[in-house]
């Protein structure tokens, strides 16, 4: 694990140290001592002998090299045996040198490292690449991200409107840059310089190939990394390796150009048709469609779009200028891609996944040549990225608090926390899991160390009043809002009548304090219902039962049982005001007094968000209906179809997918170079 030009902070396995003088650059490897108590060299001697965690260190390693030199010989000398480099990388794993392993140097990874560094663990951060936060190099494709860097006059209220700054770090992305849309690029600077003032203990180039449990029996958490080398945890490990483009071989195999490829130039002038409807492609077709000759937007289900669903994944209006021109027909379209699904006949061939594939990439055969594209762009998502596990599910199994099904004391931060939030709210994302990683950190303290997870201790009117100064300056319920995850909870206390515990913001589905208890009060902001937008507009400064119950945006909620409150929402996102502060003090109060005359059954609600998303409706697919031609199969050539099936039964070997790219250039000819127009 050596970076150049630093000092080692790991002196690798089976004894060989490696020193480095940084002033002149120049490694000098004193032993190769694969013997004898060598192995163990790492744990025996102060910290300022092996310069350890001195990634940024100014002393020159130079000058330790002869004292190091000779205790080496020294211990070498009484080693009773040489042990072969599988027992010295079985000791190094069994030394435990740090409590805590985190894989990944992205979002999560850092966050996780601000919060073990605060609380004094030993911890490492393990990272495949050269710097923190790669993902951010390379994507999004056209560097300008979805998530919003707004500048707050008020400072309580600043990571409302901040999606990118960590907990506890020692700078924001405001020290970085004061674009609303930062790029990329912004922010993997932001990740890297976080992690330098912070001192994050990284080890980079250091690939992790699969997590598993130590062979001795102790139950300890281990990572085998990509050399066959085992590092083990004292305590955890959190994996928070993210995201990776999904592969898509049969289309790649038919000329398709992936996302994270695509360029204007490639586009000048073409047909080009973009395969998925999710942010990549419509970001794509905001990029492309002043300068192609036209651009069409294919997704398999209904635009999702974030103004409507409230989920903040999903496409966002600065990409829908390609959406506008297909209203004005202005050449560019957006359509649906499944009008010849399950027409293929395959499924006396192939199942499950395998004949869906088949029938996708039939589909987007046919829509290549009957749209004559001749630049079909691959931007059908992303999928988690674990190490060692294939998934074929969005996310890897998981248990309470977010703990490995597979290994225990293996925890998924960041984009793989989402699976109970996915398409609700934040949860995937830097401005949601944040908060999540805090309360996992919490909850880690309380069961490694007895530290009980936070809460306070609060007469009656204490809790209305902590109520009302969290509603005005909450920044983790607003961003992961309707409940789904976060909640404020208030509980009686067991111990001291009138008095009652305060959790702010927990993952109440995982606090046993918060669940199956009918006299919590949870406390958190929902969204109303959308189909009304100019309601909003109406008496937005003075309370009223009526128009709580028909709110439109977000607004505070007291839940208690089966029973619900609705606070009025508020135009400004502020709950200060007078009105608001009385209707909340007096919802508290009869909550806490059981008195639930004002609340009313949450089955009593006339609208439900998820109803109005059409997301999932597949009798909703306006255009789909009509367009489907059933014959359309019968033209589609036998050698085209039996090239795709051979790829997925022969595990998309590369003479297989070398067939299907043959038999593509016959049935969609404009996707390959020197492709003939008139042949269409």
């Amino acid at each position: 694990n050596h970076v150049p030009g630093t000092c080692s902070n790991n002196l690798g396995h089976a004894g060989i140290i490696v020193l480095t003088n940084q002033h002149t650059e120049r490694s000098v490897r004193t032993s190769e001592l694969s013997f004898g108590r060598s192995c163990k060299l790492r744990f025996f001697f102060p910290r300022g002998i092996f310069c350890w965690n001195t990634l940024r260190s100014e002393v020159p390693c130079c000058i330790m090299i002869a004292p190091v030199f000779l205790i080496c010989l020294l211990l070498s000398s009484v080693a009773s045996s040489a042990p072969s480099a599988d027992e010295c990388n079985s000791i190094n794993a069994n030394d435990d040198a740090v409590d805590y392993i985190v894989v990944g140097a992205g979002g999560s990874g850092i966050q996780m490292g601000l919060y073990l560094q605060k609380f004094g663990y030993s911890y490492t951060i393990l990272e495949k690449s050269n710097v923190a936060g790669s993902f951010w190099t390379q994507f999004p494709r056209f560097r300008e991200l979805i998530s919003v860097n707004k500048w707050s006059r008020d400072e309580k209220h600043a990571l409302r409107y901040d999606w990118h700054s960590f907990l506890e770090a020692p700078i924001t992305m405001m020290n970085v840059t004061t674009a609303y849309f930062p790029s990329g690029d912004d922010f993997q600077a932001y990740m890297a310089e976080v992690a330098r003032i912070a001192d994050l203990r990284i080890e980079y180039e250091s690939e992790v190939d699969r997590m598993t449990s130590a062979l001795d029996g102790s139950g300890r958490p281990c990572v085998v990394m990509a050399d066959g080398t085992q590092r083990c945890a004292g305590r955890r490990i959190f994996v928070g390796t993210g995201l990776r483009e999904k592969r898509e071989s049969l289309l790649e195999a038919m000329g398709g150009i992936y996302y994270s490829e695509i360029t204007r130039d490639v586009a000048f002038r073409k047909r080009v048709c973009i395969f998925g409807n999710g942010n990549a492609g419509f970001e794509t077709a905001q990029n492309l469609y002043d300068f192609a000759d036209k651009v069409t937007v294919y997704g398999r289900k209904a635009v999702r779009i974030a103004s409507v669903t409230k989920y903040t994944g999903d496409v966002r209006t600065k990409f829908l200028q390609v959406l506008e021109n297909f209203h004005f027909k202005l050449r560019d379209t957006v359509d649906q891609a499944d009008a010849y699904l399950h027409l293929s006949g395959l499924d006396h061939v192939l199942d499950g996944r395998d004949l869906k594939q088949a029938d996708r990439v039939i589909d987007a055969s046919i829509i290549m040549r009957r749209d004559a594209c001749e630049v079909s762009v691959i931007a059908t998502g992303f999928d988690s990225d674990v190490p060692g596990l294939n998934l074929t599910t969005r996310f890897p199994p998981s248990a309470d608090w977010y703990e490995s099904s597979n290994v225990p004391r293996v925890h998924y931060i960041g984009w793989l926390m989402h699976e109970n939030d996915f398409r609700k709210n934040s949860g995937g994302f830097l401005a949601g899991y944040r908060y999540l990683i805090r309360n996992l950190v919490h909850h880690v303290r309380e069961q490694d160390d007895g530290i009980p997870y936070p809460r306070l201790t609060l007469s009656k009117e204490e809790v209305a009043r902590h109520v009302a100064r969290r509603l005005d300056i909450t920044s983790d319920l607003i961003i992961l809002q309707d409940g789904v995850v976060l909640r404020d909870v208030i509980i009686p206390s067991d111990d001291e009548l009138g008095l009652y515990h305060y959790y702010e913001g927990i993952t109440y589905q995982f606090h046993d304090d918060a669940i199956d208890r009918d006299d919590a009060i949870y406390v958190y902001f929902m969204w109303g219902d959308t189909r009304r937008a100019q309601d909003v507009f109406e008496n937005v400064n003075r309370y009223s039962d009526t128009k709580a119950l028909r709110n439109l945006h977000i607004h505070p909620v007291v839940e208690v049982g089966v029973m619900i409150r609705e606070m009025e929402e508020d135009i400004a996102v502020d709950w200060s005001g007078y009105f608001h502060t009385e209707a909340i003090d007096a919802t508290i109060r009869a909550a806490l007094d059981g008195d639930l005359g004002m609340f009313t059954a949450k089955e009593a609600k006339t609208y439900e968000r998820a109803a109005i998303n059409m997301t999932d409706d597949e009798d909703r697919r306006p255009h789909a209906r009509g367009v489907g031609d059933p014959t359309a199969m019968n033209f589609v050539p036998p050698n085209f179809v039996s090239a795709i099936v051979r790829s997925i039964l022969g595990g998309y070997s590369s003479d297989d997918l070398q067939a299907l790219t043959e038999a593509a250039r016959s049935w969609v000819p404009l996707m390959f170079e020197g492709g003939d127009d008139d042949i269409l």
